[in-house]
C-alpha cells in the first residue's frame, strides 16, 4: 500500500471525525465556540460545575444544572434586544409549531450593554434540543436569528462511535500495510 494513499486515508478519517463533531450553528474558531447571528457572531460557552470543571461548546455532556454564557462580539448586538429560547426537539417541522409546549427555557428580550448574557437551567433528562437566539433592533428593521440544535447527555455515545470508527480504520490500515509488507519479502528469506 502506498504511503500517499495511507496518508490520504488518515486525513480523510480525521476530516470525517471533525465533520461528525460539527453541530448546528455553533463552530469552533481559534479555540472559541462561535455562533453566527445575522452578520455578527457570539461566543457560546457552557459549564456544569457540579459535574466537571470542563467548559463545553455545542452538546451538553450530561443532564443536570447547567450554566450557558453567550457573549456578543460586535457592538451592533449590544444595541439590540436579545432573547433566548430552548426548545425540545420533538421532530417539529417548524420551530413555531407548538412553540409554548416545546419551550424548556425562555429568556425575555432585553438589551445586554456588556454583551454578555448568561442563564442557568437544570436539564432534567437527556435528549435533543434547539437553541434560538433572536436579536432585534429598536425600530424592528433588523431581526437576526441563530438556530443551533444540540444534545444533552448524549456526547459519551457519540464519542464512543467516533473512537470506534477511528479504531476500525486504524486496524484496517495496519492490516493492509502488514499484508503489503509480507508481499515485499524476498522468496528465499524465511
Amino acid at each position: 500500500m502506498k504511503p500517499q494513499f495511507m496518508g490520504a486515508l488518515f486525513i480523510g478519517v480525521l476530516g470525517l471525525a471533525g465533520e461528525a463533531q460539527a453541530h448546528g450553528g455553533v463552530s469552533i474558531d481559534q479555540g472559541q465556540c462561535v455562533m453566527k447571528i445575522g452578520p455578527d457572531t457570539m461566543t457560546f460557552t457552557g459549564y456544569q460545575p457540579q459535574k466537571s470543571r470542563e467548559q463545553f461548546c455545542d452538546d451538553i455532556p450530561d443532564f443536570g444544572p447547567t450554566i450557558i454564557v453567550l457573549d456578543a462580539q460586535q457592538d451592533e448586538l449590544r444595541d439590540m434586544t436579545l432573547d433566548i429560547r430552548v426548545l425540545r426537539n420533538v421532530g417539529q417541522k417548524d420551530d413555531n409549531e407548538n412553540l409554548e409546549a416545546n419551550t424548556e427555557v425562555y429568556i425575555a428580550p432585553k438589551k445586554y450593554k456588556t454583551g454578555t448574557l448568561n442563564f442557568n437551567y437544570d436539564f432534567k433528562q437527556k435528549g435533543n434540543f434547539i437553541g434560538l437566539v433572536t436579536a432585534r433592533s429598536d425600530d424592528g428593521a433588523k431581526v437576526y436569528v441563530s438556530r443551533f440544535p444540540f444534545a444533552v447527555g448524549e456526547t459519551a455515545s457519540k464519542d464512543m462511535i467516533i473512537y470506534s470508527f477511528l479504531t476500525v480504520c486504524g486496524l484496517v490500515a495496519f492490516g493492509l500495510w502488514y499484508r503489503s509488507s509480507l508481499g515485499k519479502k524476498k522468496p528465499g528469506a524465511a
